[in-house]
């Protein structure tokens, strides 16, 4: 076995062994006489673990670059409001100038700013619903993970029942099939929740970009 291999699936067992969340649990060294070819299930439902934690970080790094657009688009709000503002600065010099295709442009203009301004709350409620979905995907995958862990204990618990191993008094490879099922029970509820805070994201996205193409026509007078 290679070192990193063998590095990460002796990471992994700690993890495993040390907790998680698990009320049943095998100890590795208990394990240790069986051949590792006779644990190939365990492993696989190990290197399992690796993935879920990877879907968490992957959540969490979009939560951080999802901070960086808001801010950006606070910073959008705020210049868009301020066209609003001289908009309406140029309404009113424009009444008052009684100059009716002045005034005409300038209530365009007016309009235009103020959708503007419409357009950039559409990208803050899509951004903030993205932020829903990337919270929900890093909860799936912690729930992933945590199923994963029950996996590899369930699939340990096979091992040792049919070496006749018999880690604790109260060992009993049911228990480990059940606790394995109710965590990936967890893990399925959990997708379904992030699959659908994505989906009202990406309908967002739409009407934000739906919005944008209006805002242009508006402008062009078309």
């Amino acid at each position: 076995m290679h070192t990193r291999m063998r590095a990460l699936l002796v990471s992994v067992a700690i993890t495993i062994g040390c907790g998680g969340g698990l009320k049943y649990k095998v100890d590795d060294a208990a394990l240790d006489a069986v051949p590792g070819g006779e644990r190939q299930a365990v492993f696989q439902a190990q290197s399992e673990i690796e993935m879920a934690r990877s879907e968490v970080r992957t959540a969490q790094s979009q939560l951080d670059g999802l901070d960086r657009d808001r801010d950006v688009a606070k910073a959008e709000k705020q210049q868009a409001e301020l066209e609003v503002e001289k908009a309406g600065t140029e309404e009113q010099s424009a009444i008052a100038s009684h100059d009716e295709n002045r005034h005409n442009a300038a209530r365009h203009g007016k309009e235009v700013a103020q959708m503007g301004v419409r357009v950039v709350e559409a990208k803050v409620d899509w951004l903030d619903q993205k932020g829903d979905w990337f919270k929900a995907a890093k909860t799936a995958g912690a729930a992933h993970e945590t199923a994963a862990q029950a996996k590899a204990e369930f699939e340990k618990a096979k091992v040792a029942q049919a070496k006749g191993i018999k880690p604790s008094g109260d060992f009993n490879p049911s228990d480990f099939e059940s606790q394995w099922k109710d965590k990936n029970d967890d893990w399925q509820s959990a997708k379904k929740d992030a699959e659908s805070a994505e989906k009202k994201a990406k309908e967002r996205e739409e009407k934000w970009k739906k919005m944008i193409d209006d805002h242009a026509k508006l402008k062009s007078g078309k």
